[in-house]
């Protein structure tokens, strides 16, 4: 008797199981069948004749039952307002990401009790996430970032005491961060950014101890960074950045000892940078740019050794540059630029020889520009425009052959410029204007083939413009204004055809201009004389003194007649009207 009931149960348990897997791949079917694209080639298998724990693409099974769900990045255009929630009971892994799938979450999601990976980032689902997703007790993983959802997080999510890694940014979310997402104990990864959420940050979040990575960036966060987030010990990333966040750095952040990345510019933060962020040990990147923070930089961030990137820029700092910064050998960016900065610029600076970009911009810092630079062979950016540094600049600025854009614009540098110059071919922008420079100017350049913008005016240079600009084959504006300069205007010059500037004014040229700028059909402004000029096109073409020859003149026509016109009229224009052309640095 028992052998016969066994094999009815086999039986039994059989039939079940098989009816069960049809009206799963049924119900599946009917919810392809409301899909805009009914020719998708990938789901060219989902059909009755064909199994669906064998055959169908995207799906596998578990004991003849729908266990997993992965059409990711199948073109499906369709909604959810189908999908068969109440019939897939067993399934556990659903990834629907990367479709053309829109509407609303249906309240049925909360059906899928079995679920432990959940994924509908990267589509058009629109409307509110329904309290129902509270429901998914088993889920480790949700994503519902980049879609068009609104209203608030809801807090049933802190139901979800299983997940590990919850992504909602990229969305129109707004409201609050619950304070119910405390109680998300086993959470590795929380991101909310990219949203238009309110408030404060919740401190229940410093219960999260298990957190790896924090992004709540870009919304419109307010109020205090809490301390408790200093009991975050596992945290790798933080980003706060572009909200309104007030007040100071809290001193508890120097717990966050494994912390590599700390992102917390574009906020309203105010007060000193604490001393305790040099325990930061494993940090790489720092950046509190754009805030209101002030004080000195503290000598704890020499200690700071795997620092990549310090983004300071655009604060209150005050004070000088801590030597102590010269220990960050792995630096390979560096912003203090916009601020209060004064003294010298440390000679240990010699010493980051990774360093890519050296940005000091915009402060008081003063004395002669280091020697010790040289080495940095690896410099591609170096600007130190709008400071009070003296004397002259150092030998070897480009030895490495690397820097492409070197500006020490508006301070009071003196004598010659480095013959070692001529020799950079990897210069793309320069501006040495607005000091005291010496010399003479055609000896200084040699041919930089990759040269776009230079401004050398308002200096003392002389001798006459070399030949060589006219191989600077991708310059495109070219400014000696207010030196003395003397000689002809090189016919050369005319041979950079996407040359846009060119301002020669208040030197001692004499002659034509060359027949050759008939050519430079890009060029918007040629500044001859302080207070001649002429202009393509619908500007204003002006001259008393200087010839322009007869191949200008017609291409003037050519493109303008009315311009032409206006020209051989031989207005006269105030020089203050003529000083306002664009800006192409």
């Amino acid at each position: 008797m028992v052998p016969k009931i066994f094999c009815f149960l086999q039986l039994f348990t059989l039939f079940t199981v098989t009816f069960a897997s049809t009206e799963e791949a049924t119900a599946l079917l009917k919810w392809k069948a409301t899909f805009r694209n009914q020719n998708n080639s990938l789901l060219a298998s989902w059909t009755l004749t064909t199994d669906a724990c064998r055959g169908w693409y995207g799906v596998i099974c578990f004991n003849d039952r729908i266990n997993r769900l992965n059409i990711t990045n199948a073109g499906v255009i369709g909604t959810l307002h189908d999908f068969p929630f109440s019939s897939l009971p067993f399934i556990e892994y659903v990834d629907l990401s990367m479709n053309q799938l829109s509407g609303i979450i249906p309240h049925a999601i909360g059906n899928l009790t079995n679920l432990v990976y959940l994924d509908l980032s990267s589509n058009q689902f629109s409307g509110k996430i329904p309290p129902q997703i509270g429901s998914l007790s088993k889920v480790k993983t949700l994503f519902i970032f980049d879609n068009h959802l609104n209203g608030f997080i809801p807090i049933d999510i802190g139901n979800l005491t299983e997940l590990e890694t919850l992504q909602l940014y990229s969305n129109q979310l707004f409201g609050p961060i619950p304070s119910e997402l405390g109680n998300l104990k086993n959470l590795n990864d929380l991101e909310l950014s990219r949203n238009k959420l309110t408030g404060s940050i919740p401190i229940t979040l410093g219960d999260l101890t298990e957190l790896k990575i924090l992004y709540l960036h870009s919304n419109q966060l307010s109020g205090l960074i809490p301390s408790e987030l200093g009991n975050l010990k596992n945290l790798i990333f933080l980003d706060l950045c572009n909200s309104q966040l007030t007040s100071s750095i809290p001193i508890t952040l120097g717990n966050l000892t494994e912390l590599k990345i700390m992102y917390l510019y574009s906020n309203q933060l105010s007060g000193p940078i604490p001393v305790e962020i040099g325990k930061m040990k494993s940090l790489e990147r720092l950046s509190l740019w754009s805030n209101n923070l002030y004080g000195p930089i503290p000598i704890t961030l020499g200690d700071l050794t795997e620092l990549k990137v310090l983004h300071f820029f655009s604060n209150q700092f005050s004070g000088p540059i801590p030597s102590e910064l010269g220990n960050l050998k792995n630096l390979t960016n560096l912003d203090l630029s916009d601020n209060q900065l004064t003294g010298p610029i440390p000679a240990s600076f010699g010493n980051l020889r990774n360093l890519q970009s050296l940005y000091l911009t915009a402060n008081k810092l003063s004395g002669s520009i280091p020697k010790e630079l040289a080495y940095l062979e690896n410099l591609v950016v170096l600007e130190m425009d709008e400071n009070q540094f003296s004397g002259h600049l150092p030998e070897y600025i480009c030895q490495g052959g690397k820097l492409k854009k070197f500006t020490v614009a508006s301070n009071k540098l003196t004598g010659k410029l480095p013959r070692s110059l001529s020799k950079c071919s990897s210069f793309k922008r320069l501006r040495f204007n607005n000091n005291s420079f010496t010399g003479n100017l055609s000896e200084a350049f040699g041919i930089h083939p990759k040269l776009q913008f230079i401004d050398l005016s308002d200096n003392d240079f002389h001798g006459e413009l070399n030949s060589n600009w006219g191989k600077c084959e991708n310059l495109t504006d070219l400014r000696v204004a207010r030196n003395n300069i003397s000689g002809s205007i090189p016919p050369e010059i005319g041979n950079v055809r996407g040359l846009l500037g060119l301002d020669l004014s208040s030197n001692h040229l004499i002659g034509q201009i060359p027949k050759e700028f008939g050519t430079l059909i890009s060029l918007v402004k040629l500044c001859a004389e302080q207070q001649y000029l002429w202009q393509y096109p619908g500007g204003t073409w002006v001259t008393d003194k200087v010839r322009v020859p007869r191949s200008i003149r017609q291409q003037i026509e050519w493109v303008n007649p009315d311009m032409y016109r206006r020209f051989r009229a031989l207005v006269s224009v105030e020089p203050e009207q003529q000083q306002v052309w664009p800006e192409y640095s």
